[in-house]
């Protein structure tokens, strides 16, 4: 009989003396010249690399000094008024003009800089700038000199020197496109001498920078959501309609989505629709109505910062989504300086001519609630602060330059206000 010597672990010593051999005759095989270059070449098959186009430490501080300033920043009021006619309805008038740069455009400008910031293409070394009619461009340069970068805005001809001059006092730098030449050609001819400069163009990036998730308002820039909370609580936690006037087109795009996306979020149930007012003079009416996107006009808004020449391409010479407006308005631009002039009397807070347009169509909206019997609110919003239209719309001179007159509005509105009765003028 023969005996088979067993190890502690279970294997014969035949076994292991057979895995031994093979182990070592597989040491011999990878250390041979054939074998030792075959592992070398699938080494060299593994590559890496690592580009880093902008410092990632300096993004990262960036980034939070951004939500440093915004925590600091707080949310703008929301003002109340109950037209005399009726009690049942309800107008809310969000002041954007007390934002830190004075306009709806603050959160426009954070936005389009943290979304650059976010995605990497911005750094240290590069140079901002922008296309823009003021106040855009005022909270970009505001917050250009937060990060320690150079900004400047290309302009038309006739932009407020008051709006210039904010711009220059937060240390940005103003462009006028010469005679004959638009502002965008004029940027890309800028920007072809400048090797670090980047476009934040606003109007096609504009809807996608302002968030719409709901999160608590010192967490987003997005209006509707801070409205919302604001109203948590009152008479009207569901407002009938938000009225806005599209500048980039991104803030009423980023009130549509926010609308649709959270209007039955924690039972909210809300119908909330989105009207949007567009100035005399201005291409955005007819491309509502047709959807026809070569729509131009030659002459182009005398209301600053709000309407457009066209064409209107979504995503490239504007951000206004069609599909999220319920209703659009043609606001004549005399109507537009009355309503403007209204709110100051109404509010004791001089906006600016945008604010006027939105007035108007909200107004228009309250007609109509109160001649049907409904019973709602309405939310619209104070876009800028008026101080910086004192050389301008505040100016009978001035208006009287560009064929604005205020008088038959005035009265046909104030009348509205205390009796709910709306006989608009005839034009004449």
């Amino acid at each position: 009989m023969t005996t088979r010597r067993v190890y502690d672990d279970g294997i014969t010593i035949e076994r292991r003396d057979f895995i031994c051999k093979g182990l070592a005759g597989l040491a011999g095989l990878l250390f041979s010249d054939s074998l030792f270059g075959a592992s070398v070449f699938a080494e060299s098959m593994i590559k890496e690399t690592s580009i880093s186009l902008h410092d990632p430490t300096w993004i990262r501080n960036s980034i939070k000094t951004l939500w440093e300033d915004r925590r600091r920043s707080g949310v703008s009021p929301l003002l109340r008024l109950i037209p005399p006619f009726n009690s049942g309805l309800c107008l809310y008038l969000k002041n954007e003009g007390l934002s830190p740069t004075g306009s709806l455009k603050h959160r426009v400008a954070w936005g389009l800089l943290m979304q650059a910031l976010v995605n990497g293409e911005i750094g240290p070394n590069t140079s901002l700038y922008e296309v823009t009619s003021g106040n855009t461009g005022i909270g970009e340069a505001y917050f250009a000199k937060l990060l320690g970068l150079p900004f400047t805005a290309v302009m038309r001809t006739g932009i407020s020197p008051l709006k210039m001059r904010a711009i220059r006092d937060y240390g940005g730098h103003t462009a006028i496109a010469p005679t004959g030449v638009t502002p965008v050609a004029y940027l890309e001819e800028l920007l072809a001498k400048e090797p670090n400069g980047y476009n934040l163009n606003q109007f096609a990036n504009t809807e996608k920078s302002l968030d719409f998730v709901d999160a608590s308002p010192d967490r987003t820039m997005n209006m509707a959501s801070e409205i919302f909370r604001q109203l948590e609580g009152g008479d009207h936690p569901c407002p009938a309609w938000f009225v806005a006037g599209a500048g980039s087109g991104g803030t009423a795009t980023s009130i549509a989505r926010y609308l649709r996306k959270w209007a039955d979020n924690n039972g909210r149930n809300c119908p909330t629709q989105l009207a949007v007012v567009d100035p005399e003079d201005s291409a955005l009416f007819e491309w509502y109505r047709t959807g026809d996107n070569t729509i131009t006009s030659k002459k182009g808004s005398r209301i600053e910062g709000i309407g457009s020449s066209g064409p209107v391409v979504f995503g490239k010479t504007f951000s206004l989504l069609r599909a999220g407006v319920a209703r659009m308005f043609n606001i004549p631009d005399d109507a537009s300086i009355a309503a403007m002039r209204l709110t100051a009397a109404l509010t004791g807070y001089e906006p600016g001519p945008s604010t006027g347009t939105n007035l108007i169509g909200a107004m228009r909206l309250l007609e109509e609630m109160h001649r049907k019997g409904e019973q709602g609110a309405i939310v619209t919003i104070i876009c800028d602060d008026g101080k910086r239209y004192h050389d301008s719309y505040y100016d009978a001179q001035w208006l009287k330059s560009k064929e604005l007159n205020q008088d038959r509005w005035r009265s046909a509105l104030e009348t509205f206000w205390n009796s709910g009765k709306w006989n608009e003028p005839v034009s004449e």
